[in-house]
């Protein structure tokens, strides 16, 4: 599957937004304010979604994103009656510079947009300061598996950045997470390590970058990774890292030691995942290891250098799990076995895939979610066949990346599944069974509970994610916790 950072991806997806609001903004001025009919036509502005929608108390000033229609370059964010200092982007989005007076007190703030020269103000939406996080319950005291999410920490820059397409200002608004669609706060994040920790989950996995900022202006790709790791209450949740290597954020030889040093600061971290006592890093994908380094015993070294350095620290060692996919051609509908030749004869400790939206083969248009339950199982079926290193089995949340438009790269066929909440709760109880039917492929020997992994927390752009979102409540989270505690 072709990732998200890459820079072909980039461009499009840049033009096709650029595009957009040019678009956006020649309706707006040829169609506010148009007579109809001899007579002024009157245009309501309304808002749908504010970004963040909660802070600290006592929290530092921010920028304020308010989603919403007809606004115009003369429209005016009101914070409780009061105008902020805005700026127009779109007839769909207007940002707003808050004080850190406004966040001084607690309470439910009052937001609006204003067009002063119209005199229509639109519908409000609440800001609620403190940070409102959830008290531990639900299913966080599960023991029946050591469950992680895969985090994607793509959501910290502004509302029209290209991982947004389609999203706060296209036809898939409703997939709008609870705690807005920026994570680039603490109460942002904070929330939802509560919030995943009550439906069962153990830990994130961080996709992390090398080149974090290397897209557009204000967007850091490791934002999510960096406020938990600078928390002091991470809410009952560890976090791992995943290391993206596919360009521009490959780690090149020359550059290793660099990133490993910034690995093992979060590794020193108690709360940093440990598989058998050992910090885990994980790398997607193994192929392109391969690509990078130029050889198996090159990459050998290159995790034999981690390991050393992580034990020059005090740590004993770095448990290293391995993944791999298109397009590198590790991973295919026929087999899975050049994937595992190539952990295996790396050095890899265990391996674990991010994601496998085939379901042999690839079509046009909506699938059952039982397709994809069916290929999960192929794939974790080729482990137990080919893999010569443990396998942590990952059970997919759903696959519908229509808001990014993301083609099949075999067919060129844009493919999505239907899901229920009952679907991905089954899928994750499935991942659970072969894991406890499969012992020896564990990472970890009973009794300590099997290590299985969702894919993902917050895919919003390709439509697997189990946070909580404007669209399902928290009914996806809810059905796997229950799971979790029969």
């Amino acid at each position: 599957m072709t990732r998200k950072g890459q820079f072909e991806t980039e461009v499009r997806r840049w033009f096709s937004l650029v595009a957009a609001v040019v678009f956006l903004a020649i309706v707006h001025v040829h169609g506010y304010g148009q007579t109809d009919g001899g007579s002024a036509r009157t245009i309501n502005i309304s808002i749908n979604a504010l970004s963040p929608n909660s802070s600290l108390q006592g929290g530092g000033a921010f920028t304020l994103s308010v989603v919403g229609s007809n606004f115009t370059s003369g429209s005016m964010v009101q914070w409780n009656g009061n105008p902020l200092t805005t700026t127009f982007v779109n007839s769909q989005l207007v940002t707003a510079a808050v004080p850190a007076s406004a966040v001084s007190k607690s309470g439910e703030d009052v937001v609006t947009v204003a067009n002063p020269a119209s005199g229509i103000v639109s519908n409000s939406l609440t800001f609620t300061v403190p940070c409102v996080i959830e008290a531990t319950g639900g299913a966080s005291g599960q023991t029946r598996a050591r469950v992680g999410a895969y985090y994607f920490d793509g959501w910290s820059g502004p509302l029209t950045n290209f991982h947004f397409e389609g999203l706060p200002l296209g036809p898939y608004q409703d997939r709008q997470p609870f705690s807005g669609w920026q994570d680039d706060d603490r109460c942002g994040v904070e929330r939802q390590l509560a919030a995943a920790h009550n439906f069962g989950i153990d830990f994130f996995v961080f996709d992390w970058y090398f080149n974090a900022r290397v897209n557009e202006p204000g967007d850091n790709l490791n934002s999510a990774l960096e406020i938990t790791h600078a928390l002091r209450d991470r809410h009952g949740m560890q976090y791992a890292i995943l290391y993206v290597d596919g360009a521009p954020f490959e780690v090149k030889a020359s550059e290793w030691p660099a990133a490993i040093k910034q690995w093992i600061e979060y590794m020193k971290d108690p709360d940093y995942l440990r598989v058998n006592g050992v910090p885990a890093l994980f790398i997607i994908d193994v192929g392109e290891m391969y690509q990078i380094f130029g050889s198996d015993a090159a990459v050998a070294n290159a995790l034999a250098q981690l390991r050393s350095a992580a034990q020059a620290e005090g740590l004993p060692g770095v448990y290293v799990v391995g993944g791999f996919g298109e397009p590198d051609g590790t991973i295919g509908q026929d087999t899975m076995a050049p994937g595992f030749s190539i952990a295996g004869a790396d050095g890899y400790d265990a391996v674990a895939l991010y994601n496998y939206p085939f379901a042999p083969p690839a079509v046009k248009g909506e699938l059952p979610f039982s397709k994809l339950a069916s290929a999960a199982h192929w794939t974790w079926n080729e482990a137990k066949r080919d893999s010569t290193v443990p396998f942590i089995a990952t059970a997919m949340a759903g696959w519908d990346p229509r808001p990014w438009d993301e083609v099949e790269p075999v067919t060129g066929d844009l493919m999505w599944y239907a899901r229920t909440p009952a679907d991905v709760a089954g899928l994750v109880k499935d991942a659970i069974n072969w894991a406890n039917a499969n012992p020896q492929l564990r990472p970890e020997a009973a009794p300590a509970p099997p290590l299985v992994l969702i894919e993902a927390w917050n895919e919003f752009g390709e439509g697997s994610h189990v946070v909580p979102t404007t669209e399902d409540g928290t009914s996806y989270g809810d059905a796997v916790g229950a799971m979790l505690l029969k």
